[in-house]
């Protein structure tokens, strides 16, 4: 059995660690395709190494211009991968450039694809995960869910039962293996953490102006490791030096590792993040998300989540006083989804 496993930013690597420890374990071959969509290989070395990630069999040197131009360029350089590899089956992940173009090159193909982190849904279909999300669903041979949300989510659009599966959530595996592995244990300490890369939020000056309007009348120390294009963004809007001075502090881009920690230690997370919000649920922290996109909604329902726009009187009504209303139910697996990912292409694929 071959699978060809596509990935491309910081959070497929996190996906992937797990499911290439397992794959591995057990003696199937996996082929290693890193389109570059976030990093090329050099810049994203760290990210392999901390996972113990072998080095890719294939990796791109696409530039990501914008979203179109990639998601074109990494279709072809992927059907041509696939066309030498004739693997059994295409793995791919969440809702990035990279997992579109992998779906429809390797359907175009009459290769089986595998969409690990399906059914999530949000109301805006324009938003560039969505878009991604949806088509790799329409096309993929199996789904694997990480919420009985995400399940039911397919069931309504009518996807046949058998193309869906429950794994839970790969994010959940990774966090658990990585606190334990590095003995950190969660606590509610005396600042927030903050991360922020989404589209929507970076290129709108006022909304980006409304964002670091209400960090600094919250008046609180907020630690934000800031993504190069995020500060690019900031620069260019003239913002930077309003928060630095403000009790923002801004970092350089963590490590997995060093975010956890930082994470673990935080009294509440703001997020623009599809899996920030999912990690700080998991680490029992009130989450504030700034964009009013809603996936993962059990989390709100729960009332450990709160979405808002920006307005920066709320934001800063948030940060102070947000605390959770409800109780803490697993919503994300028993942290084995790795091998029920695993299990389920080995049933379905293998000779």
């Amino acid at each position: 059995m071959k699978i060809c496993s596509v990935v491309g930013t910081r959070p497929n690597f996190v996906k992937e660690y797990l499911v290439n420890l397992e794959l591995r374990r057990r003696g199937i071959r996996e082929v290693l395709i890193h389109t570059g969509q976030h990093y090329d290989y050099e810049m994203s070395r760290a990210f392999f190494d901390c996972f113990e990630l072998p080095e890719p069999d294939h990796h791109f040197q696409i530039a990501n211009s914008d979203n179109v131009n990639f998601s074109a360029q990494a279709l072809m350089d992927l059907a041509s991968v696939f066309r030498m590899e004739k693997p059994d089956c295409v793995l791919a992940y969440g809702d990035v450039n990279s997992t579109m173009a992998a779906a429809i090159a390797a359907s175009k193909l009459r290769i089986p694809f595998a969409h690990v982190e399906g059914g999530i849904r949000a109301a805006d279909r324009y938003n560039p995960e969505e878009i991604n999300r949806r088509v790799s669903d329409v096309l993929a041979d199996v789904i694997f869910c990480c919420t009985q949300t995400d399940v039911k989510n397919l069931k309504t659009e009518g996807y046949e039962s058998d193309r869906v599966e429950f794994s839970g959530d790969l994010m959940k595996d990774v966090l658990l293996v990585t606190l334990k592995k590095n003995d950190i244990e969660p606590s509610r300490g005396d600042y927030h953490v903050l991360t922020l890369h989404r589209q929507e939020n970076l290129t709108d000056e006022a909304r980006l102006g409304a964002i670091v309007e209400g960090l600094i009348r919250a008046g609180q120390r907020v630690v934000f490791p800031v993504h190069p294009r995020t500060l690019k963004c900031l620069e260019n809007f003239g913002l930077v030096d309003l928060l630095r001075d403000s009790q923002v502090e801004l970092r350089k881009p963590l490590g997995y590792v060093d975010f956890v920690r930082l994470a673990a230690g935080a009294d509440k997370i703001l997020t623009d993040s599809g899996g920030v919000r999912r990690e700080a649920y998991l680490l029992y922290k009130p989450c504030i998300v700034l964009i009013e996109l809603s996936w993962f909604p059990e989390i709100a329902q729960t009332g450990w989540k709160v979405l808002t726009g920006p307005d920066p009187e709320r934001i800063a009504e948030l940060i102070r006083n947000f605390e959770p209303t409800g109780t803490h139910p697993n919503l994300f697996g028993d942290g084995t989804a790795h091998r029920k990912i695993v299990d389920g292409l080995v049933r379905r694929y293998a000779a």
